[in-house]
């Protein structure tokens, strides 16, 4: 099962290697990377009708990217781990 599992993410990532900066996003790279997509019922936030979607990825299942409030914590996180390394050494 494991094995399953670092062969499916071993062949996602190949794939993803082949397309490094797509310009138009074509039917033909919809198929060869995406499974389903599941939308859900309509929400309102902030006073925004949203539909929340879920991608699923061929081979790997729902990819969870961080949002850019989650990059912005850890790259401040980091800031801060690199700034007391540094105080440590000077």
């Amino acid at each position: 099962m494991q094995d399953d599992k670092i062969a499916n993410v071993s062949t996602f990532v190949e794939k993803v290697k082949r397309y490094t900066e797509i310009k138009e996003l074509t039917p033909a790279i919809v198929n060869e990377f995406i499974d389903y997509i599941m939308v859900s019922k309509k929400q309102v936030i902030n006073g925004k009708t949203v539909y929340p979607i879920d991608i699923y990825y061929n081979g790997v299942g729902i990819i969870n990217a961080p949002s850019a409030e989650e990059y912005e914590e850890m790259f401040q996180e980091r800031l801060k781990q690199k700034r007391a390394k540094e105080q440590k050494t000077a």
